[in-house]
């Protein structure tokens, strides 16, 4: 039997439920307001309620390996599929318990893991000395991320928004070196407090910086831009949900080179910490209306192609059906 595993009840699953067979079971972890607890309840239902033999499909890479380590010290062998691994390069005592977890559970013949990209497979082994085979599942691109009847503003403005793994200070330089150009920063409060809880909120006036705000309005201030810029703060997955958001609505991105991006963006997209190549990309495409379109459509064209629920969906049954295939004791 197949089980699910997400973190969030509202994130969506039928078309993966539907490839996966009427026998494969949803569980959603409890909605604590502490993301271990939350990683926790979902972990320790989903092995109660599973069998050996079983595979366990877990949205979310870190209740993957919770899982792996729960059947571990428990005798309770299952077999465990991670969608997508999230690990970041940080010298702190956090990642360096998170990297020693993964490992374990990576080389073990019982756990399977994809990333979104090749390159980070590679850096994600170097990172952690094993050689492991990881699946290429890129992340899920859904139709209804097109917002129409938004169209962009004739102004030029810039958008930078997302919850986790922005670089707001790069961001922040970035619309210093371009006074002539608007731009939208959108995140959370929190955020805000951490890394410009000092200005008092004295920002320069070409930025507008928006907090908490509903999901519509989010849309509404991408689709008004001309340019999406996402500077990320790691080498794992970042902002990917962001970046389809706005390649559904025919917006070119520019962000940080990392492995993860090398995957979709063309090299010169893809942008190291110097403010000076960001100042003279983002006047570049402002200027060039129609490569940056021709741009951002053929992208579009690419991900809808190769990262569509059904493709996206085919992958993790064929992921699934590699257990059933080479069942292990």
């Amino acid at each position: 039997m197949t089980y699910l595993l997400f973190q969030w009840s509202h994130w969506d699953h039928k078309y993966l439920k539907r490839a996966l067979g009427d026998d494969c079971k949803v569980i959603f972890s409890k909605d604590y307001r502490q993301r271990v607890l939350r990683y926790l309840s979902g972990s320790v239902e989903v092995v109660r309620a599973s069998h050996k033999g079983d595979t366990i499909v877990c949205w979310y890479d870190v209740q993957a390996v919770i899982c792996w380590w729960l059947c571990r010290l428990t005798g309770k062998r299952r077999n465990i599929i991670c969608l997508n691994i999230l690990l970041k390069q940080k010298d702190t005592l956090k990642n360096r318990m998170a990297s020693f977890l993964f490992r374990k559970a990576l080389v073990a013949d019982n756990f399977k893991a994809s990333v979104t990209s090749s390159a980070y497979g590679k850096w994600l082994n170097g990172k952690l000395g094993i050689d492991v085979e990881y699946t290429l599942l890129h992340d899920v691109y859904h139709d209804y991320y097109e917002m129409h009847g938004m169209g962009e503003s004739s102004q030029d403005i810039v958008f930078c928004g997302g919850c986790f793994g922005r670089d707001w200070r790069l961001m922040l330089d970035i619309v210093k070196a371009v006074p002539e150009v608007r731009f939208y920063m959108i995140m959370t409060s929190d955020m805000e407090r951490r890394y410009f809880g000092s200005m008092n909120g004295a920002y320069p006036a070409n930025v507008k910086v928006l907090t908490d705000i509903p999901f519509r309005d989010f849309m509404r201030c991408l689709c008004q831009s001309k340019i999406v810029c996402m500077p990320l703060d790691s080498e794992a997955p970042q902002g990917l949900i962001v970046m389809f958001e706005a390649i559904a609505n025919g917006k070119l991105v520019l962000t940080s080179d990392t492995p993860t991006t090398e995957e979709y963006f063309d090299e010169d997209q893809r942008l190291d910490k110097d403010v000076e190549e960001w100042r003279r990309k983002l006047l570049y495409y402002l200027l060039h209306d129609e490569e940056r379109k021709a741009k951002a459509m053929r992208l579009h064209r690419y991900v809808k192609e190769q990262c569509g629920e059904q493709q996206f969906a085919k992958t993790v049954k064929e992921m699934v059906d590699s257990f059933e295939h080479n069942p292990k004791g």
